[in-house]
């Protein structure tokens, strides 16, 4: 009898459950036909599908302030697919200037360059991987996943989640009215320091080469601002020399 009564639990335990379990199975195809349509709506937004897939170098020069330092200097970016990105901070002044290509990455050190450490490749990796939006949505290099709509300091957004190769997951807030991304952030682990969080703002859009391009992005590390840039000459698809992602490596 006991038996009898535990199958019969068993049963109604069964029968309750499958109605969460199917609404799980329905819901997965919904957040990805809402992921797919948020997408879509991005690259029309940006300029279109066709033109944002066009898109295969982008070089940005501008100016740069540094919040902790108080520093004002130049700044340069150079942004290939796939896989490799420059980037110079004030090198007028001994600024930084760090290369990426593929998975390998540099940072310039005296006369030559040295590799980075395996976060610091991480967070250039990172780097890449946002500026390649809207171009990695329209190329389907990413897994894309819908996180839910929301309310950001007033304004409705869209939270896309988005995995990468060798770097973290980015969380990527997207306009709900304009449909262009406001913000991207990512959380690192740090070992024994635990995790902390890199984000950027976007504003000041304005299209290039037929493809809208933010022209003022905040850098953050958590709450902390630490940076504002300030682009005044964005170019597509210039041909970018082959030695700029080929740094002379200091051996010593």
């Amino acid at each position: 009898m006991i038996a009898k009564h535990y199958r019969h639990l068993v049963t109604i335990a069964i029968v309750l459950l499958l109605p969460l379990f199917s609404g799980t199975c329905r819901g997965e195809p919904r957040q990805k036909q809402l992921a797919d349509e948020i997408v879509a709506s991005i690259l029309k937004a940006y300029g279109g599908a066709d033109s944002v897939s066009k898109v295969l170098s982008v070089t940005a020069t501008g100016r740069i302030t540094e919040f902790m330092t108080g520093k004002v200097g130049n700044y340069s970016r150079y942004f290939e697919q796939p896989g490799k990105l420059r980037i110079e901070v004030m090198p007028e002044q001994g600024g930084d200037i760090r290369i990426l290509n593929r998975n390998s990455g540099w940072q310039r050190r005296g006369e030559g360059f040295v590799r980075v450490s395996p976060l610091e490749l991480q967070s250039m990796i990172y780097q890449y991987s946002y500026l390649d939006l809207p171009m990695g949505f329209g190329n389907k290099e990413f897994l894309v996943t819908y996180g839910g709509k929301f309310r950001q300091n007033g304004e409705e957004v869209y939270l896309l989640l988005i995995e990468t190769k060798n770097s973290p997951q980015l969380r990527i807030l997207i306009d709900a009215r304009t449909r262009l991304i406001a913000r991207v952030s990512a959380k690192f682990a740090m070992g024994m320091m635990g995790g902390g969080e890199l984000s950027t703002t976007y504003s000041d859009y304005h299209a290039e080469g037929g493809v809208l391009f933010p022209h003022t992005l905040v850098n953050y590390a958590g709450d902390m601002k630490l940076s504002e840039i300030k682009l005044g000459n964005i170019k597509v698809n210039q041909k970018i020399p082959a030695a700029f992602f080929a740094p002379r490596v200091d051996q010593h």
